[in-house]
């Protein structure tokens, strides 16, 4: 009885979605009232999504299939603890970006064009993506959510139609979402027995069956079409800071917060359930060797590409990329190591998919943010070119200090969540020693990126907040944002230091994401105590206990009090000292006043590196008004 209770849950959400799509462009005269609307549909889904969620991830709800038959037609369903945690980050986001959208879509930009279309893809676009975490097939229920999330998606991105270009980057977005399908139905309709409808276990079974060959043109195709999704290098690079910079904010913060997490659970599921017989491992091994090596590639590239940007927005659509390749380098590690048949590396490999599920969320949450906070910057000024920005902390303090939030997070600053989830994805490589080959290489590389990664947030939140452009402080009429698109924001802010201060949290809740997700290659690896309680103690750091049981979130809270006390030290003897302040104008190098004219620009911030760097590519057209 409570298997059907859940997919009601999620049957019903999809159909408050779909009924959305009909009603709330009715409205769409009246745009507060329609983005109210919106919002509210997409909160009773979300209500609904999020409580199969939990029901699935607390242990409360069996994760069994079921068969959805409408007509002929006859589509598998599968919520496990895996789906159920990208099920919950699709409601999260969903629904606080619907909300933010009351706010942002009265952009007097945005007033030139009706919201019917926008209201009617955006609940579509919902569906979709909650479709395709839920379904268990790689053939119809599968083109139907793919086709719903892509196609909504493209009229999102090509809101603002007027602009050539932006129409010309949904047109290239679709096209290249439609060849990624094409690519994965086409993997599954090699595997032998498959057919319409035939689920995940039974494709695994037909690859088994099929000889060398065809299993590594099927794994080629999926790897394909999912890494196009996820924005795996040199595919992400074709159609993801197009179509995320031309996109309206909070269809931004979808697109990579949430969308491209698709790609993510299309290549875990594939490579984790998909799996042929034991005999046929160490073939497949090799897979994993070569995503990792894209993985490593596309973080650096993507990292390094994102840092020459001027445009805000395409900015964060590389950072995007570079994120995504932390992942990809986990899921390849984590597959080379589970395979290998070494004890050690096996163990690893719980660390690196810890890794993987980690900062999938921490990126859902922070880029999500970062995407909303350059909305809001927008909003104000008008523009997202970093040249034409600076000096808007006391204007827009709010913003600014959730923004902060994000950036110290997904630059990985120890305290913060971005720390916890990398950490795990390079120490699985770097502890494998010689056991690991060149995968500690590849570890080694992303901790270097990740330093490149804090000068990204550094030119990103000093040429918006900070440094130059103090003129916006005397144009006038440039002021904090609403609260309906501050609370949103102020939420993801609380999340992300949740995320940081209590790692242990998700750890365990991570663990047991894998142990009760049955028909994985890694589920008995999880469902071990004895690695459960090496997690535990690993990750409490110090032999703090409450009640018997180690506290795992106890280090960051340590780091944050010692910090806390050493600044309070530190103000107590400047005291003490009687040390006297004074305040001076602040010398401008011979310069009378300070303007972008004479300030240190986003163009010429790291110039040197970039220079040096040349040999990655990476355009850097100027920023629009909107």
């Amino acid at each position: 009885m409570m298997v059907f209770t859940i997919y009601d849950g999620l049957f019903a959400g999809l159909l408050l979605l779909l009924a959305a799509a009909f009603i709330t462009p009715l409205f769409a005269a009246k745009r507060t009232l329609a983005g109210s609307l919106n919002f509210a549909f997409c909160l009773a889904a979300g209500v609904l999504f999020a409580l199969v969620s939990i029901a699935v991830l607390s242990g409360g709800a069996p994760a069994e299939p079921f068969v959805l038959k409408v007509g002929a037609l006859a589509i598998p369903f599968l919520i496990d603890g895996f789906s159920a945690v990208f099920l919950g980050l699709i409601a999260l986001m969903s629904t606080l970006t619907a909300f933010y959208c009351i706010g942002y879509m009265e952009m007097e930009h945005y007033r030139h064009y009706g919201l019917a279309d926008f209201l009617r893809s955006f609940p579509v676009f919902i569906a979709g993506m909650a479709g395709i975490v839920t379904v268990d097939d790689l053939s119809t229920g599968f083109t139907i959510a793919w086709q719903m999330m892509t196609v909504a998606s493209f009229f999102l991105i090509r809101f603002d139609h007027h602009d050539q270009a932006i129409t010309r980057s949904a047109n290239k977005y679709l096209l290249l979402m439609e060849l990624a399908w094409v690519a994965i139905i086409a993997a599954a309709a090699l595997i032998p027995h498959a057919g319409l409808g035939t689920p995940l276990h039974a494709l695994a079974e037909g690859l088994g069956s099929a000889d060398t060959g065809l299993r590594t043109l099927s794994y080629g195709l999926l790897l394909f079409g999912f890494g196009m999704k996820v924005g795996m290098f040199p595919l992400g690079q074709l159609w993801l800071p197009d179509a995320h910079s031309s996109a309206p904010s909070p269809i931004s913060a979808l697109l990579s917060g949430v969308m491209i997490k698709t790609g993510v659970y299309g290549i875990v599921r594939t490579l984790f359930w998909m799996v042929p017989e034991p005999a046929q491992h160490l073939e497949a091994r090799h897979l994993g060797l070569i995503l990792a090596g894209f993985g490593v590639v596309t973080l650096f590239i993507g990292t390094v590409q994102a840092l020459k940007q001027n445009d805000a927005k395409r900015l964060l659509a590389y950072s995007s990329i570079g994120q995504m390749g932390y992942v990809l380098l986990a899921i390849g590690t984590a597959h080379w190591f589970v395979l290998s048949g070494n004890p050690l590396l096996q163990s690893l490999a719980v660390l690196a998919l810890i890794g993987v599920l980690y900062h999938t969320t921490n990126h859902a949450l922070f880029k999500g943010l970062l995407f909303l906070s350059t909305g809001s910057v927008q909003y104000a000024t008008g523009t997202k070119d970093l040249d034409q920005l600076g000096g808007l902390l006391k204007l827009m303090p709010i913003t600014a200090l959730v923004a902060a939030i994000a950036c110290v997070s997904i630059a990985g600053i120890p305290a913060f969540s971005g720390f916890a989830s990398k950490w795990a994805i390079i120490a699985s490589g770097l502890l494998g020693g010689k056991s690991a080959g060149v995968i500690v290489l590849f570890g080694v590389i992303a901790l270097m990126t990740s330093t490149i990664t804090l000068a990204l947030t550094v030119k990103f939140y000093g040429m918006i907040f900070t440094s130059a452009g103090v003129e916006w402080s005397h144009k006038g009429g440039v002021r904090e944002v609403g609260l309906v698109m501050l609370l949103p924001m102020a939420l993801i802010a609380a999340i992300c230091l949740v995320q940081g201060f209590f790692p242990g949290f998700f750890i365990e809740l991570f663990v047991r994401v894998f142990a009760h997700s049955e028909g994985s290659l890694v589920q008995a690896l999880f469902a071990d105590p004895a690695t459960q309680a090496s997690l535990t103690h690993s990750w409490a750091g110090v032999g703090l206990t409450l009640g018997g049981q180690p506290v795992a979130f106890v280090m960051p809270l340590a780091l944050l009090a010692m910090l806390t006390v050493a600044g309070l030290f530190a103000a107590w003897l400047r005291r003490a000292g009687g040390a006297e302040q004074r305040q001076a104008p602040v010398w401008l190098c011979g310069y009378q006043t300070l303007n972008s004219a004479n300030s240190y620009t986003s163009s010429h911030i790291f110039a040197a590196f970039k220079n040096f760097m040349w040999w990655t590519g990476g355009n850097v057209p100027r920023a629009s008004k909107v």
